[in-house]
Formats: C-alpha cells, structure tokens, sequence
C-alpha cells in the first residue's frame, strides 16, 4: 500500500510509521535557515497542524523528534492528536534519537520512513531498514494529503447536497410519493 507520492490510500493504523527530522523539515518548510526564523514556535506548529493532517489521513504512525536546544522542556515527550513529538535531552541531537527509534521500532512496523535532509541521516536510517525520503519531498507529501482532504470533503459536500430522490430506486421513491400525498 502506498504512502508517499500521488494517490495516498488510507491503511490500518500501526503499519506504518514517519519519523520526522523536526528541524529540518522546518527549515526546509520556512525556506529558511533555523537560526534566521523569528519565531520558531510557531512554525514548530505550522508543522504540527501538517502532521496531525497527515496522520488523521494516511493512517500513519507519526513521531516528530527535535533538538533540545530550542525546547522550552528539553528530554520531554508529549503526544497530540496521535502524532509523538520529542525534546530531545542536552546531551542528544536529533540524529541520534531518530536513529535509536529506527532500530527500536523495525520490529514493530511493517514500514518506517524518516523524513530528512541530512544526507548522513539518511544513510544510517537506510541501514537500520528505514526508507527514506527529503524534507522537500516529505513537505510534498503533506501538501498533497491537504489536498486529498479538501476533494474528499468537496465530494461528500456535493453528494449530501443531492436530493434524496436522486439517491433512492425508482419503486420506492413512487411508495414514498404515495405516503406523502398520503
């Protein structure tokens, strides 16, 4: 079942997960340096809302990791609206915890993917068994599930705005007209 790329489908939750350089993909997001962005929080949300989309979407497990050196609580953890956001500890940068939960979790899903474009990330995921994909591309990803949602909702708008008898087989729309004229 496909995850990333045109034509998301929906799965059963557990299946998969995307490890999110948080970050990177930020700075990536922003078209920005981090150190140049005014207000991080803020795009920290930005993200966030993205990923909360995403999840509630594809059926993905999510995980967005971040350095400790812009956290308000850094070696925190907290979960929202199914997505795991991580501080990591002063000691440990992003990198290395992405990496951890990689060989951590391989035996739990079927798939993992990590989000980065830290080309030495990349290649250590890849050989702990993890896909992975640019934040770029990842960002991509997010724009075209915001997409799906906005024709999914589109398409039932229209269908609710159907009228019923357009809906119903011909015998009984003509049982109900005779009830109505009753």
């Amino acid at each position: 079942m496909k995850s990333f790329g045109r034509g998301v489908k929906r799965h059963k939750r557990g299946l998969q997960c995307v490890i999110v350089d948080g970050y990177n993909v930020v700075a990536q997001m922003q078209r920005s340096a981090l150190e140049a962005l005014e207000d991080v929080d803020a795009a920290r949300d930005q993200l966030l809302d993205l990923l909360k989309e995403y999840r509630a979407f594809s059926g993905d497990d999510v995980i967005v990791v971040y350095d400790a050196h812009h956290a308000k609580k850094p070696g925190s953890e907290t979960m929202e609206a199914g997505v795991r956001i991580i501080f990591t500890s002063h000691q440990e940068t992003a990198d290395d915890r992405i990496e951890r939960l990689v060989y951590e979790l391989r035996d739990t899903y079927r798939k993992i993917t990590v989000a980065t474009s830290d080309f030495a990330e990349q290649q250590v995921t890849f050989g702990g068994g993890a896909l992975r994909i640019s934040a770029r591309e990842f960002l991509q990803q997010l724009r075209d599930v915001k997409h799906s949602i906005r024709r999914t909702v589109e398409s039932k708008n229209d269908s609710a705005r159907t009228p019923l008898i357009d809906t119903i087989r011909h015998d009984i729309a003509n049982i109900l007209e005779k009830w109505r004229r009753g």
